[in-house]
C-alpha cells in the first residue's frame, strides 16, 4: 500500500517516464528510507547506483544501513565491509568501521563487538566517530557485566571533547558502579549452606517454597531409609532404596542451590540492564 501511493504521488508530479530517471529513483529511494520501509529502500538505492555508480561510496553505506534497520544485520556487515575493501579512504569509512560494531551489537555478540572495535579504532579517523566508537565498547562492556573495564572506559569519556559523548558518560559511568554493588549471591555460598541444611542456598536465593520443599524432601527420604535400616539392619532393601534416593536428592539440592544463585544473580543484572537506555549513532 505505501509502495504503489508513493508510485502515484510520483506519477501525479512527473511524466510517466521521469520515474525512471536516476533523480527520482534516488529521491524515491530516500522517501522509503524516511518512512523506514528499509528493505525496499536498499533496492532502490541499489537501482539507483546502476545508473550512477560514481557515488558507490555513499550509496553503499546507505545501502548497508538499511539492511541494518531492516533487520538483516548479516547483509548489513558484508556492505560496509565491501564499502571497506572497495574504497578504504572514503568519507564514510569510519562510519563503517562503528557501523560493523553496532551490528555485532546489535546482534547482542558484544564481545565481538569490543574486539572488532578495538582493532579498529586506529583506522576511524574522524575524531566523532572515533570517540563514539569507544562509547559503543564501554556499552560492550556493560552488556557483558564487566563493570570495571566499562567504568575505566566512561571514565575516560568524561574528558570527551564531545558534548553528548561526554554527558552520556557519565550516566553510563554511574551504571557501571551501580553494577559492581549489585545484591548478588554466591554460588558457593548457596551450595555451602545447602551442604549443611538442605534447602538453605534456596532460601539463601529468595526461593522459600523451593527451600521447604528440598528440607522435606531430603528429609523425609532419609529418615525412612534410617528407619529401614533400624528394622531390618543393613540388608534393608527400604533402606538402600530410600537412602539412595535421599543421597541423589541431597547432591541434587546443592547442584539446584549453585544454579539458583547463578540465576538470581542474571536475573537481578538483567533487570538493571534493562533500564539502560542506549541510543546508537548512525
Amino acid at each position: 500500500m505505501l509502495l504503489n501511493t508513493a508510485l502515484l504521488s510520483f506519477a501525479d508530479s512527473e511524466e510517466p517516464s521521469a520515474y525512471y530517471t536516476p533523480e527520482n529513483i534516488l529521491k524515491f529511494a530516500d522517501f522509503l528510507y524516511t518512512e523506514g520501509d528499509y528493505l525496499r529502500a536498499a533496492s532502490e538505492y541499489q537501482r539507483y547506483l546502476f545508473y550512477r555508480p560514481q557515488e558507490s561510496a555513499q550509496i553503499h553505506y546507505k545501502i548497508a544501513v538499511c539492511y541494518q534497520f531492516g533487520g538483516k544485520t548479516e547483509q548489513a556487515i558484508r556492505g560496509f565491509e565491501a564499502l571497506l575493501r572497495t574504497d578504504p579512504e572514503s568519507q564514510f569509512a569510519s562510519r563503517a568501521y562503528y557501523q560493523i560494531g553496532a551490528t555485532y551489537f546489535l546482534q547482542g555478540q558484544f564481545e565481538r563487538s569490543v574486539q572488532f572495535l578495538s582493532e579498529s579504532l586506529p583506522r576511524i579517523t574522524d575524531a566523532r566517530q572515533h570517540t563514539e566508537a569507544e562509547q559503543l565498547i564501554g556499552l560492550s562492556y556493560l552488556k557483558q557485566k564487566q563493570w570495571s573495564k566499562a567504568g575505566e572506559v566512561f571514565k575516560a569519556l568524561q574528558k570527551s571533547d564531545v558534548m553528548q559523548v561526554r554527558e552520556k558518560a557519565v550516566v553510563y559511568h554511574k551504571y557501571a558502579e551501580k553494577g559492581e554493588d549489585l545484591p548478588t549471591r554466591s554460588p558457593f555460598l548457596a551450595g555451602t549452606l545447602s551442604t549443611i541444611v538442605p534447602g538453605a542456598g534456596r532460601l539463601y536465593t529468595g526461593r522459600f517454597g523451593d527451600a521447604l520443599t528440598t528440607l522435606f524432601t531430603v528429609g523425609v527420604t532419609g529418615w525412612q531409609a534410617y528407619d529401614g535400616f533400624r528394622r531390618d539392619g543393613i540388608s534393608s532393601a527400604k533402606g538402600w532404596t530410600l537412602g539412595t534416593l535421599c543421597g541423589i536428592f541431597y547432591v541434587g539440592n546443592i547442584y539446584g542451590s549453585v544454579i539458583s544463585a547463578r540465576v538470581y544473580n542474571r536475573h537481578i543484572t538483567d533487570e538493571f540492564l534493562a533500564t539502560l537506555s542506549i541510543e546508537l549513532s548512525y
